[in-house]
Formats: structure tokens, C-alpha cells, sequence
């Protein structure tokens, strides 16, 4: 069990500091009262239970996002301004949209990429942010470079593209026209101004033309031209529910696969039921009965409570300790746990921290009837007796676990000790025929010496997993190595490296 909020559990501390107080008023009272406070805040923590992960697919459209930065974008025609109103659309619209791609393009007289295609949408929704047009000092706006970029930016055969303009400078736009349609660019302009238009403020004051006019910026129509013959929309104002209608009538296929989704099984409402009932307990006499009388007469039935509960402290210290490379501490923590599960991730434990005895003496007191869970136990036994080189109860200890449930790294583990007994059995044989070659052939009078010869250095890559019953959490050390510490690598890998030919997984 996991919490989505967990800040909210350092309430609890306050609970502590308020105990204080208690004995001195109806403790009955004052109780009950704390532990519906203690379980509203174990409610507010969203406590979760994870399920198994799925597999989603999908499929969407690469989107690209022009975003006009020119100074007319500063107009304040549209609330609060052209270039604020489409910020805002930005962020509706990488919100609503998890299904497409969107890369972001800004353009005046030139285009540059704000972000490749992602869907990522934190990420957008930060560069938004963080766009400053007060840096933007370029009045004009040049649309084909955008149209360029936003080619460039995704090899989709007919790429969504949404112009975030006022319509820019040109009388005519054919030639931008012409290059979308050619393209395959579906164009979509949202229209960011108004046809009455706007003055522009400058730290001068109103912003004026080389004549001494003032400037109005409004809307240019001539850009609408692209749209229509790219097939694609014109949209009125900053109206992000038209385009994800657009988006989701021109999505296609430009790119699929799939993403791994973690689903949850949302616990709040047990502790929320319980904080109820607490609260009505403290305010009633029956909550003064349940004191006085349920509770001892459950005590003197010998009713226990659920030992997931109260394991449950000790459980998270172990896994906590464990996670943080603390093996001894975690060991010690687990220790206080009776349970199966326990005494295996207290094992896990003591075999992480070298203590290979111990934790072979920890897995042979574990008792279960679950063949999948007796499977790990025989499994992480056979790694404890490989560490320890006894390598034919290492054997049996595999067998027994292949027997129960076939895995990959059980079978191999098995292989590697064969391998490992078999060249030790040859390095016998050699050194031994060496040793007669030699005296056999020393000139007659010479005193004969032994000829050094030691056994192989070959090593085995271990794999080790840990899994208890369904549901249940165990630790287990994911992979080990004989050859970790200060053992050399053997000839025969050293062989293979030069050769070029190493395996990256199984490199003996």
C-alpha cells in the first residue's frame, strides 16, 4: 500500500503532542475524537493499493503549434492581449489532448523550434509560462518560414499545423499557400485580432510610423488563404474548444505504440468511514460503552487484530532501510515480523549484507504452502549455498526449485554451477598429466619439482529474484555476481573480449 499525498500523514505527529492533554478529561471522549482525526488524515493521505500494470495503444497526429511573436501581438484587442489570449489556448489545449504530439514553433521574421514533438504536456505548459514577449522587439511577421520549420519538424505524411496569428503584413499569401498544399501541411489559423484593431504601446508612448501616424494593428484576412487551400479551418478568437474539435475531426495515424499505465485502487474511504464512526463514538454514550466494556470483553476472548496492521510500521521501516542500502538495519526491522514474508525479506536482507550463513539459517525456517513462494525460498537457498561454495547443495536447493515452478534464472544458475564443477574436474586432469609430462622428461640426476597449476578461474553470472504470494511485498536481491568483489575475470572471458564476441547479458 502506497499513499498519492503522503505530506498529509505529518499531521499525525500533532496526535502525539495532544496525548499530552488527555488523561485529564474523558479520556473516552478525547479518544475517539483523536482517532477520527488520525483517520481524516489517513484519508486526506489517499492511501492506494497498486494493480497490475497495463499495456495502453496508441495512435495520433504530430501537431505543431506556430505561435506569432511579433510586436502586434502585443495588442490588447483581444483580453488581455493577442499573444496572452494564445498562451492561454496553448495550455487548454496540451491539457485536453493527451492522445497527439505537440511540437511548439515561435516566428517573426524568423522561426525557431521551442520544443520537438512530445507529450510531455508539464513540460509545454512550463515553456508557455515562461514566454516573455517583452524580449520580442521584431515588428513583422514572415509565415513561410514558420511553414518551412514545421515541415522539417515531422516526417507525418500530413502534419497538423496551428497558426496563432494576427495575419501578419502580406498583401497575398500564394506562395505560403501553394508550399502547404505541396506539402501535405493541414493548416489551421486562429485569428488573434480584432478588424477595428488596435494601437501598440513602445516606452515612447503610442507606437508611431515613420510618417509620425500612429499605428493601428489589425486583423489581415489575406492569411486565411492558406487554410482554405490546405484544407484546413480558420477559428475566430482564442477559442480552444474549436481547435481540439479540429484537431480530433483531422487526427490520423502519424505515429503509434504503447505506454505502460499504473492503475490504482483508491482506499480512502475505509479510513474516512472509520474517522465517522470515531466521531460519533466520541459524541454519544456508546462510544463511553466500547471502552468500558466491548474492548475488554474482546481482549478476553483473545480476538488479535489483522497482523498486516500491526506489522504494517515494520514492514515500511525494513523496506526503507533496504532501499537505502541500510541491510543490517533492515534485517533488524524485518526480524520483528512473523510472518513468512518477513523472515524472507529479512533473509533478503542479511544475504544483501553478506551474511550468507545467517540467511541461509533464516530461508530454512521459512514455512509455506504456497509451491510458487517454496519455489523463491529454494531458489534464494541455492544462491546462499553458491556463495558459500557448496556447490552440490547449491544443486539440490535448484532442483527442488525447478521442481516446484520453472524460471529462466534457476535453470541457468544450474547450468553455470555444472559448468563451474566441470572445469574444476578438468583443471584437476591437466595439472595432474602436466606434473607426469615433466617428470617424465627431466634429464636423468635433475631433482623434480611440482609444476604450480590451480583451479579455474571461470566465474557465473547469478540472477536472484524474490516473490512471495499474490499481493504480498518480499525483497530479494534482483541480481548478483560471483564475480563481484575482487575476483579476476578467467581467461576464457578474456578470450572472448578480444575477440570481440563478449555476450553484454552473459558475458561467460
Amino acid at each position: 500500500m502506497s499513499f498519492l499525498s503522503p505530506l498529509w500523514l505529518f499531521a499525525l505527529w500533532f496526535i502525539p503532542l495532544y496525548l499530552l492533554g488527555v488523561r485529564r478529561y474523558k479520556w473516552h471522549f478525547q479518544g475517539w475524537l483523536l482517532l477520527s482525526l488520525a483517520c481524516l488524515i489517513l484519508s486526506l493521505g489517499r492511501p492506494v493499493v497498486n494493480e497490475k500494470p497495463i499495456s495502453v495503444e496508441e495512435a495520433g497526429s504530430d501537431v505543431i503549434l506556430a505561435l506569432d511573436m511579433s510586436y502586434s501581438m502585443r495588442a490588447t484587442d483581444i483580453t488581455p492581449s493577442r499573444l496572452g489570449a494564445a498562451k492561454r489556448v496553448l495550455r487548454e489545449v496540451v491539457e485536453s489532448d493527451s492522445r497527439d504530439r505537440f511540437g511548439v514553433l515561435a516566428h517573426t521574421t524568423s522561426a525557431i523550434v521551442l520544443s520537438p514533438l512530445t507529450k510531455d504536456s508539464e513540460l509545454l505548459k512550463h515553456l508557455f509560462s515562461s514566454l516573455d514577449e517583452s524580449q520580442i522587439i521584431t515588428k513583422g511577421t514572415e509565415v513561410m518560414g514558420a511553414l518551412e520549420l514545421s515541415r522539417k519538424m515531422s516526417h507525418a505524411q500530413h502534419p497538423l499545423v496551428v497558426l496563432f496569428t494576427d495575419g501578419g503584413d502580406e498583401l497575398s499569401y500564394e506562395k505560403e499557400s501553394a508550399y502547404a498544399q505541396e506539402h501535405g501541411l493541414k493548416v489551421c489559423v486562429v485569428m488573434l485580432a480584432s478588424a477595428q484593431g488596435s494601437t501598440l504601446q513602445s516606452d515612447e508612448g503610442l507606437l508611431k510610423d515613420e510618417g509620425g501616424h500612429i499605428v493601428v494593428s489589425s486583423r489581415n484576412e489575406a492569411i486565411n488563404q492558406i487554410s482554405s487551400m490546405s484544407g484546413g479551418k480558420v477559428i475566430e478568437g482564442a477559442d480552444s474548444k474549436s481547435v481540439l474539435e479540429w484537431i480530433e475531426r483531422e487526427r490520423g495515424e502519424d505515429f503509434a505504440g504503447s505506454t505502460t499505465v499504473t492503475r490504482y485502487k483508491e482506499l480512502f474511504y475505509i479510513p474516512l468511514i472509520l474517522g465517522m464512526i470515531a466521531f460519533v463514538l466520541a459524541y454519544t454514550t456508546l462510544g463511553e460503552r466500547v471502552v468500558k466494556k466491548i474492548i475488554p470483553l474482546l481482549t478476553l476472548i483473545g480476538i488479535s487484530l489483522h497482523a498486516g496492521v500491526l506489522d504494517y510500521p515494520y514492514q515500511i521501516a525494513g523496506e526503507m532501510a533496504y532501499s537505502q542500502g541500510k541491510y543490517e538495519h533492515s534485517a533488524k526491522w524485518f526480524g520483528y515480523l512473523d510472518s513468512a514474508e518477513g523472515k524472507f525479506n529479512r533473509a533478503a536482507s542479511l544475504y544483501k549484507g553478506g551474511k550468507y550463513p545467517e540467511a541461509l539459517a533464516v530461508y530454512r525456517s521459512i514455512r509455506s504452502d504456497n509451491p510458487m513462494f517454496k519455489s523463491y525460498v529454494y531458489y534464494n537457498m541455492g544462491n546462499c549455498y553458491i556463495r558459500l561454495n557448496e556447490f552440490e547443495n547449491a544443486r539440490n536447493a535448484l532442483l527442488k526449485s525447478l521442481t516446484l515452478h520453472y524460471s529462466h534464472q534457476a535453470d541457468q544458475n544450474l547450468k553455470a554451477i555444472a559448468i563451474e564443477q566441470e572445469q574444476k574436474s578438468l583443471n584437476v586432469r591437466k595439472e595432474k598429466k602436466d606434473k607426469f609430462s615433466s617428470d617424465e622428461n627431466k634429464p636423468a640426476g635433475e631433482g623434480k619439482k611440482t609444476k604450480e597449476g590451480g583451479g579455474s578461474n571461470m566465474q557465473s553470472d547469478i540472477a536472484s529474484s524474490g516473490a512471495g504470494d499474490a499481493g504480498k511485498k518480499v525483497q530479494a536481491d534482483p541480481r548478483f555476481s560471483l564475480s563481484q568483489g575482487k575476483a579476476a575475470l578467467s581467461s576464457h572471458q578474456y578470450e572472448l573480449i578480444n575477440q570481440r564476441s563478449v555476450h553484454e547479458t552473459k558475458p561467460w
